[in-house]
Parts: C-alpha cells; sequence; structure tokens
C-alpha cells in the first residue's frame, strides 16, 4: 500500500467519479483506475460499490476513509513540522478548546510550558468537542479540553476538573432580587432557557441538556445558539437564563448575575483528550500543571 493510493482514494471519495478524481490528482484516468483496482485486490474487500447509482461507498470503504484520512493527515504535518524545526529548531504543541477554557485553567498552563520549553510553539484553536476528536485522530490537534466525554477507542481522556453549575440571569430578573443563594430546577419553571451548543453536535450532545433530561426539566422554551458568549450577551439583554459552568462568570459580570444550581450531580466535568498511547514529556508537563493548579484551587476554597 502507498501514500500515492491512499490519496487516490481520498480524491475519488470526494468525488464519487473515477474522471473527476483523476484530474484532481493530475493523472489519466486509465491508471487512476487501476490504482484503485490494486488498492482492493491488496486488502482482499471493495471499498467501492460500483454498481450503485450513484457510486458509493462500501461499509469498508467508510472505514478505510476515515483511517486514511488520518494517515494522510498526518504525513502532512509531519511534513509542515520537519520544515519548522528545520528552520528554527521549534517543536510544535497544538490545543484545541472550548472558549470558557480560556477562563479557567489554560493561560496558566500555556505559560507553564512555555517556561519549560522555550523552543515549544504552541497553536492555539477554538473547536467544538466533536471537531476536537476528529482532530486528533487526523492529526490536527494534539490535545482538546471539552465539556463532552468520549468513547472513542483512539482517544485518551481524562476528567482534569469538576465545577459546579450556577444559573445566569440578568441582574433585574426575579430570581436575582430574591435573597435565595441559590436556585433549584422548580425555580426555573416557566422560563426561557438559552443553551450553548454546537449546532451540528446537535442537542443530545450537550452536557447541560443532557443534565437537564436526566433530572427531567423540561424548559418552557429554549433558545438554542453557537457558543456561550453569545448566551451570555442574550442573558444580558433579558431574553432568557442560562446554565453554565462556574468558571464562565469570569468571561461577564458587569451585567449578569450567577447563583448556585442546588440539584444533585450539578456539576460540569472537564476533560482533556489526546491521541491514545500518546505519552510526550509535554503531555506529562500538561497534566501536571493541571493537576498542581486543581490542588492549589482545592487548598483556597
Amino acid at each position: 500500500m502507498e501514500h500515492r493510493q491512499l490519496r487516490y482514494f481520498l480524491a475519488l471519495c470526494r468525488t464519487m467519479n473515477f474522471t473527476r478524481a483523476a484530474e484532481e490528482v493530475n493523472i489519466a484516468q486509465p491508471p487512476f483506475s487501476r490504482q484503485i483496482s490494486n488498492l482492493e485486490d491488496e486488502l482482499g474487500v471493495r471499498l467501492i460499490d460500483r454498481e450503485a447509482r450513484p457510486m458509493r461507498l462500501t461499509s469498508s470503504g467508510v472505514f478505510f476513509r476515515d483511517r486514511a484520512q488520518e494517515i494522510v493527515s498526518r504525513i502532512d504535518r509531519l511534513k509542515q513540522d520537519t520544515v519548522r524545526h528545520g528552520r528554527g529548531g521549534r517543536e510544535v504543541l497544538r490545543i484545541g478548546f472550548e472558549v470558557f477554557a480560556l477562563y479557567g485553567h489554560l493561560p496558566p498552563v500555556i505559560k507553564h510550558l512555555r517556561d519549560l520549553n522555550p523552543h515549544l510553539d504552541i497553536d492555539l484553536k477554538v473547536m467544538p468537542p466533536a471537531e476536537q476528536i476528529a482532530g486528533i485522530r487526523n492529526g490536527e490537534v494534539d490535545i482538546g479540553l471539552s465539556r463532552a466525554p468520549t468513547d472513542d477507542d483512539q482517544i485518551d481522556q481524562i476528567m482534569v476538573r469538576r465545577e459546579p453549575y450556577v444559573v445566569a440571569m440578568a441582574p433585574c430578573h426575579a430570581l436575582a432580587l430574591n435573597n435565595r443563594a441559590g436556585l433549584r430546577f422548580s425555580d426555573l419553571v416557566g422560563e426561557t432557557v438559552i443553551c450553548y451548543y454546537d449546532q451540528k453536535a446537535g442537542r443530545r450532545n450537550d452536557p447541560v441538556s443532557v443534565f437537564m433530561d436526566a433530572a427531567r426539566f423540561v424548559p418552557d422554551r429554549e433558545m438554542p445558539v453557537g457558543d456561550v458568549l453569545g448566551a451570555l450577551g442574550l442573558v444580558a439583554a433579558r431574553a432568557g437564563i442560562c446554565i453554565v459552568p462556574a468558571t464562565v462568570q469570569r468571561m461577564r459580570s458587569f451585567d449578569v448575575t450567577y447563583k448556585p444550581l442546588d440539584e444533585e450531580e450539578a456539576f460540569s466535568a472537564i476533560y482533556m483528550a489526546s491521541a491514545r498511547g500518546w505519552n510526550s514529556p509535554i503531555m506529562q508537563q500538561t497534566r501536571d500543571e493541571l493537576d498542581r493548579l486543581i490542588a492549589q484551587a482545592a487548598s483556597e476554597r
């Protein structure tokens, strides 16, 4: 199996047309078709259902496509990183994260890693949880920080933090003006609940929505938005309330009030993910610094 065969096959997956795929990789169509057939013969399975109209991948083809994309992406990244290292002797760490992480332990961890590794470049990218997992698999990112657990067998994931949920509301809201220190779901009946989650991943992959469903709390109305910053903006505009991890209070406090959610298991778990078996010194430094920061925060409470 050759690298070029993987690229040919991925071009065919994108176009589902032998002629257009051959044009994309700049070879004639007959040798392109032979390369795909040779690949199938070597594997001993059919990757393409040529009799279907329109042509489609077999189940083995779908599996092979996903793994081939991971391999090609990692080879491309290896080339980029080697050139980068050759020009400046610098190592690269890529971190995908949800935006709330900027208000938690991520900034001090980055500073710590840079202090320990002067020749380390850290690339940061805001990504929803599903994209983080796909990015780790294909080599786009090394580490992911998100609220969502995964059962992907190619991913190592550890819970690095638990923090309580709080209810965000406008300062003039009736719930903000009462004397109660905390709120329960029964207090939120009749409220519009603003939800923030990746629309492609859907509500069922949103930890807050999953928590509400488990508690059998059904809001009178849900207003989904794409990110927590947008949700807090709507809260400040009196469009509704929002359930958020306590760390989020640092994002917006001048025109939003927060109260603890006094429900059983009302906490948000923060997970760190990486490729299974990846045990680089930088990964261990990241875990060690997170452990130190979490222990420090616990001792200060």
